[in-house]
């Protein structure tokens, strides 16, 4: 069973149910039931209506690999009331991911005893991989989380409130199970207060007395589940520029050189956050062309579960700073970045998600692209970032500017008779480091001077000090490129322009630090416009497609802390946005690079 989503585990008990039920049902303590567990085999629909055929990906085996898997059964009269009743460690090992042309295919049924009957619903949470995460405690009614005190007899509450920042464990990945709704969405309006279930029901009349019965009889439950991470990838295949030139004229020499993730959430909740109040799913953008609106809800059903009742995928979480200002994410000015591109050179991080008044720049997790634009070093002047400039260049530059100043005109004059050439004098920057530079200091030759030289003379030497102070002003800004390299920021969309558009062209006031409200007008269309335009949702797949590159980027990585810049800005595009939606929930963004 494959969903847009990403991968789940699931069974349709159709195919693996015996021809009817053996005798006898439960009737006493404890009992046994079968419960089903498969990796995806199946294409099902998405949260879109277009044909997924060409728009599958399995990913990577190892993306399915399962070294250990838990049972938590927790017993009460509604998923929310319900607490921990059993822990049962099955045995037995999944099979080995097999190419296959439905998707890769492998499963696994477990028979599970009771120590008890129920007293009331039962209802099971699988943990997959859960190595210093979620543990089996020192009994079977015990489960350790993060690594420290074993608890028991909680709710599914409490693990929702109790956060990891481990969800992948030596290519194991982390995985419980996926929050459905039990109205339908996408091109269809969901229930004002949406059913949703995290934990699989247990049906009762398919507990077993014997294991033997069980084995041979209906599965009590099928289990969904997905990653705790999300995962993205860079194709840089179609990086390109004819818009960055040098001062000459001649076309710049695009070579990629890595990528990185950077500001990511350092914790996730150990199950995905899905308010049961959650007004998401009410939400469509007014100014959408598609025809599946209501996106916080699939429009196709997971699976037929237990006969009529069809469960649908939600598209959006809360994590541990929803509605915060980020505190603590993974932030580096030094990434160290990845060559490799491609769908089998993902990079993976924690969900990271956050409502309109904080989708900002310091909120969002971002892919850092260090591209090569030069065979040599070379700087930008002012605002103009599609000319490259050699030190020459600039030297040069410094030199006409700092000839025309009257300031410094009337100071030669007081030194030489003589006419001043730009072969005379000597220019000192800032750094010799990547960045912002400045002009620190003129040399001219003492030759050329008749009269006092600077170097002779402190007054004369403030004096000169101010016409550079001057010539700095009206250079704006000089940026140093070391080795060529120019760094570009893009910041990872969820619904991206498809599902939550938004045209610059309808706002004329340039956003200021802090100013969401100039980019997402605060009104109530706000949240159903832009509510996940940006963010990161675990178990989602981001494709990062790289295409032309429009302006020169920065010339080091750019710092995040404190910025509270829209997520979307005044003025150019990196790359036009395209989602594709895989098995992973794959979403392809183009960039225009600026």
């Amino acid at each position: 069973m494959l969903a847009i989503a990403g991968m789940l585990f699931a069974a349709c008990s159709s195919d693996k149910d015996a021809a009817g039920d053996p005798s006898p049902v439960l009737t006493g303590k404890g009992g046994y039931f079968k419960v089903n567990l498969n990796l995806p085999t199946n294409v099902v629909g998405s949260m879109r209506d277009w044909t997924e055929a060409t728009n599958l990906d399995d990913g990577l085996a190892k993306e399915y690999d399962v070294s250990s898997v838990l049972l938590l059964i927790f017993d009460g009269t509604s998923e929310s009331a319900a607490t921990l009743k059993q822990v049962i460690t099955p045995t037995g090992a999944f099979a080995n991911v097999a190419d296959d042309p439905n998707q890769i295919t492998t499963s696994k049924e477990y028979v599970a005893q009771l120590d008890n009957a129920p007293t009331a619903n039962l209802y099971a949470l699988a943990v997959i991989n859960g190595t210093g995460i979620i543990e089996a405690g020192s009994d079977n009614t015990k489960v350790k989380i993060n690594g420290g005190t074993e608890v028991a007899g909680i709710k599914l509450a409490d693990l929702q409130v109790a956060t990891s920042n481990a969800m992948i464990t030596s290519d194991k990945f982390f995985m419980t199970n996926a929050v459905l709704s039990k109205a339908k969405g996408g091109v269809t309006d969901p229930a004002a207060t949406p059913e949703l279930q995290i934990l699989a029901p247990v049906k009762s009349e398919y507990i077993y007395e014997t294991e033997a019965a069980a084995t041979a009889g209906t599965a009590a439950t099928d289990i969904y589940v997905e990653r705790g991470v999300a995962k993205v990838t860079v194709d840089a295949t179609g990086l390109s520029t004819s818009a960055v030139k040098t001062k000459d004229g001649a076309a710049a020499t695009v070579s990629f050189e890595g990528w990185v993730l950077d500001n990511t959430e350092d914790e996730a909740y150990i199950v995905r956050k899905v308010p049961a109040s959650f007004t998401w799913n009410l939400f469509t953008n007014a100014t959408s062309v598609v025809t599946d609106k209501y996106r916080f809800v699939g429009g196709n059903a997971v699976d037929a579960f237990y006969g009529t009742s069809n469960f649908f995928r939600t598209y959006w979480a809360e994590d541990p700073q929803y509605t915060s200002e980020a505190t603590g994410k993974t932030t580096t000015t030094n990434p160290t970045f990845k060559t490799a591109v491609g769908n089998d050179n993902p990079q993976y991080c924690h969900e990271n998600t956050f409502p309109v008044a904080q989708q900002t720049h310091k909120n969002t997790t971002r892919a850092i692209v260090k591209i090569n634009l030069s065979a040599s070093d070379f700087y930008t002047i002012g605002a103009d970032r599609k000319t490259m400039y050699t030190l020459a260049n600039v030297t040069d530059l410094v030199k006409t500017y700092l000839m025309e100043q009257t300031a410094f005109v009337t100071w030669w004059g007081t030194q030489s008779t003589s006419t001043l050439a730009a072969a005379d004098l000597t220019v000192t920057f800032s750094s010799t480091n990547a960045g912002v530079v400045t002009v620190t200091d003129v040399t001219v030759d003492k030759a050329k001077c008749d009269k006092t030289h600077p170097s002779d003379d402190p007054s004369i030497a403030t004096a000169l000090s101010s016409a550079i102070t001057t010539l700095n002003t009206q250079l704006a800004k000089v940026e140093y490129f070391k080795g060529g390299v120019s760094y570009y920021v893009i910041r990872v969309k969820h619904f991206g322009d498809d599902l939550t558009p938004w045209n610059s062209g309808e706002y004329t006031t340039k956003p200021v630090n802090g100013d969401v409200d100039a980019i997402y007008p605060n009104d109530e269309r706000r949240d159903a416009n832009y509510l996940g335009r940006y963010g990161m949702v675990r178990n989602n797949w981001y494709d990062i497609k790289l295409g032309e590159i429009l302006k020169v980027g920065s010339s080091t990585v750019p710092d995040v802390t404190g910025d509270g810049t829209p997520d979307d800005e005044l003025d150019e595009l990196f790359i036009k946005a395209r989602i594709n939606i895989l098995s992973w929930a794959k979403r392809t963004q183009n960039w225009k690079l600026k």
